[in-house]
């Protein structure tokens, strides 16, 4: 275990992976899944402090897109950009769906959450969508940690800590895969 973290009392380390969720989610994630295999932390507790880090930071997300409405100037020019058009086509007629699978593509995320706060989803429907994903994802992660750590062939053949690595860099190097696929590339050229 990291030394500095199990000093932490667990109220700040509940804190830490809130804050820690808006710098690096997927990281802050790993973190409290191991946090809580390790019985620093107990599981309900790291899995709380991981949802209110995600959920909080993606409502803000949300209400800053809401913000940015009251900027005319901001409204007219972005509703005029064809990608902002088509997003509009899609979040508004299968918002919970596309709201979902956006929480696992990472780097759209943050247009998309900002995007729907902006063309104005109802916000039922954004935390219904954003809340469930995020319950999939985190539980998803938190599973496969619990079942690394009680896997008696790992710890038999003392591989426990490799597979979490493993886990750490598999859950990365997907994200990284995604985020690539998601994205369009600019034309060459272009800035």
């Amino acid at each position: 275990m990291i030394p500095s973290l199990a000093t932490l009392p667990s109220l700040g380390l509940f804190f830490v992976i809130i804050f820690a969720s808006y710098v690096f989610e997927d990281g802050a994630i790993a973190l409290a899944a191991f946090v809580a295999v390790e019985s620093v932390l107990a599981w309900h507790t790291a899995l709380l402090a991981i949802f209110l880090g995600i959920a909080s930071g993606d409502i803000a997300l949300f209400l800053l897109g809401r913000y940015a409405r009251r900027y005319r100037g901001l409204r007219a020019r972005l509703l005029l950009m064809k990608g902002v058009r088509d997003a509009r086509h899609l979040l508004r007629r299968h918002a919970f769906f596309n709201l979902f699978l956006i929480r696992f593509i990472p780097g759209l995320r943050t247009i998309t959450y900002s995007l729907s706060g902006f063309l104005a989803i109802p916000l039922s429907t954004f935390l219904l969508s954003v809340g469930i994903a995020t319950a999939c994802w985190t539980g998803l992660i938190f599973w496969g940690a619990f079942t690394i750590e009680h896997s008696d062939w790992l710890a038999e053949k003392q591989l426990t800590g490799w597979a979490f690595a493993l886990s750490i860099v598999l859950l990365v190097l997907i994200n990284r895969f995604l985020r690539r696929r998601a994205l369009p590339t600019p034309p060459k050229g272009s800035l």
